[in-house]
Parts: structure tokens; sequence; C-alpha cells
């Protein structure tokens, strides 16, 4: 029996995908843990106060964008993996309700050691949001 069931891997862009799906989600699959990838956008439409075309099409660019990401992604591995495309503006909720509607029990994410990465990375404030295991990955960039 595997010690996760569902495990969600929250990418920030395609290395740190390609970085986690080669060295965690392989070994969480060999356990029998199921993988989702997931990336979150930030949802335009809720900050308009008014309809504004360049905003859509920003919004739609960056999830065409997203979409080709983690297809080409899913190409790199030999085992089944899901997407989830998350659209938010209020991240940790919208992660929540996809953990836990989609039963997810672990969630992965990087972390890359960089000029102000304790201002500009959020992984590390969802281990306070979430009601799930969370792991989060150094990256190693070179």
């Amino acid at each position: 029996m595997p010690m996760y069931k569902h495990a969600l891997i929250l990418l920030s862009d395609e290395s740190d995908g390609q970085f986690l799906l080669q060295s965690v989600a392989q070994n969480f699959h060999e356990q029998g843990t199921a993988i989702t990838l997931g990336h979150l956008i930030t949802d335009y439409r809720e900050l308009d106060i008014a309809s504004d075309g360049l905003t859509k099409d920003r919004q739609s660019a960056e999830i065409i964008a997203a979409k080709g990401m983690l297809s080409r992604l899913v190409e790199t591995v030999s085992f089944p993996v899901d997407v989830k495309e998350i659209v938010t503006i209020s991240r940790f909720r919208d992660v929540e309700t996809c953990v836990t509607g989609a039963g997810i029990d672990l969630v992965i994410m990087g972390h890359k050691n960089r000029l102000f990465g304790m201002i500009s990375s959020h992984s590390i404030e969802f281990i306070n949001h979430l009601t799930v295991d969370v792991l989060i990955k150094h990256i190693i960039t070179h």
C-alpha cells in the first residue's frame, strides 16, 4: 500500500517541472502514488472592474502557454500523469478545493535558492494553508 495515494505537483515553470518529475514524481509513482501536475495562473478576470479585452487576451495567452508546458512535461515521463490548470485569485483556497475534490493527500512544490527567494517564493506559505502534507524540494539551478 502506498504511503500517499495521490500527489499534486505544483509547478512554477517548465524547468521546475522537469526537475520535480524526474527527481520526485518517479519515486512516488513507483510506490503506487497517482501523480497530477498542477500550475497556478492568476485570474485577471476577478481583478477587472470593467470588461477589458487586453486583460482577457493576456489571460487566454497564459492559459494556452501553461497547457502547452504541461503537455510537454507529460510527454517526458513513462508513467501516467494527469494535469490540472488552476486559474485563481485565491491560490490557497482554490488549491485546497482542488486537493479536497481530487482526493489528493500530498502536495509537492519546488523552491529555488535565489536572490529574494524568501520574498518571491510562495512554496513555504502552502504548509500553513493546506490540510494535507506538503513536500518542498530544493531545486538546484545551474
